[in-house]
C-alpha cells in the first residue's frame, strides 16, 4: 500500500516557549491537587512544570526522580507508536530531538492525523518525557547551546580553531560558514545542531 509521510518536528528544542507553560486554569480546577517531588539540578524548573501537568501516573513515575532513563524513553515511544498505530498511522525515525516520521494513507488529511498524534503524544507521556529527555541528554549541565555547537564544529574540524561564537552568530543569519568542503560543513553542522556533544553520532 502507498502510503504518505510527513516529518514531524519536534518542540523540544524551544527550551521553554512551550514546555514551561503552566496549566490553564480548567485544567488546574480539573485535576487533584499533587504534591509535587523537589526537584533539583539544572532542569529542575522543566522537570516540575512537566510534573504539574503529566495527566498519567506513567509519566509522573518518569519524572518524580528528576531523570529519564534509556528504558524509560523506549517505553514511552512504545506507547506513543501503539497510539499512533490503533489509528492507522505510523511512526519512523523518532529521533533524539524528539522528531519522527508519520506515515499514512494518501486520502489521509495531514492535518487530521496531526492533530490525531497530538493526542498521542499527550496521552502516552511523549510529550513531557520525550521533551526532557532529549533537553537532560542533548545538553544536561544546560551551558549554553551557541558555545556547545561552535565547540562542536571545532572538533569536527569543519571551522578554524578561532572560530567564535559571534562569528557564528553571524554565520547563521547570513546562512554562510568558513566550510573549507561545504557538503561535511553542512553535514557537521546538522549533526552538531542536533546532538552538540556527541555531533549525532
Amino acid at each position: 500500500m502507498i502510503r504518505k509521510t510527513l516529518l514531524v518536528l519536534s518542540a523540544t528544542l524551544l527550551l521553554g516557549l512551550t514546555a514551561c507553560s503552566s496549566p490553564t486554569a480548567s485544567e488546574r480546577q480539573s485535576e487533584p491537587a499533587l504534591e509535587r517531588p523537589a526537584f533539583s539540578g539544572p532542569w529542575a524548573s522543566e522537570f516540575a512544570a512537566s510534573y504539574d501537568r503529566a495527566t498519567d501516573d506513567f509519566t509522573r513515575s518518569v519524572i518524580e526522580d528528576g531523570t529519564v532513563s534509556e528504558e524509560e524513553r523506549a517505553e514511552m515511544i512504545d506507547r506513543f507508536t501503539r497510539c499512533v498505530a490503533d489509528l492507522g498511522y505510523g511512526i519512523d525515525e523518532y529521533a533524539l530531538d524528539g522528531s519522527f516520521h508519520l506515515t499514512f494513507a494518501p486520502d489521509t488529511d495531514a492535518d487530521a492525523a496531526n492533530e490525531d498524534v497530538k493526542g498521542c503524544s499527550r496521552s502516552s507521556g511523549e510529550t513531557e518525557i520525550g521533551a526532557l529527555y532529549s533537553w537532560t541528554h542533548r545538553n544536561p549541565d544546560r551551558a549554553d547551546e551557541t558555545t556547545l555547537i561552535v565547540e562542536c564544529l571545532i572538533r569536527f574540524g569543519v571551522v578554524p580553531p578561532s572560530y567564535s561564537t559571534s562569528d557564528y552568530a553571524n554565520d547563521v543569519s547570513n546562512d554562510d560558514y568558513p566550510f573549507a568542503e561545504e557538503d561535511a560543513g553542512r553535514a557537521a553542522l546538522e549533526g552538531c545542531r542536533f546532538d552538540p556533544l556527541g555531533g549525532g553520532t
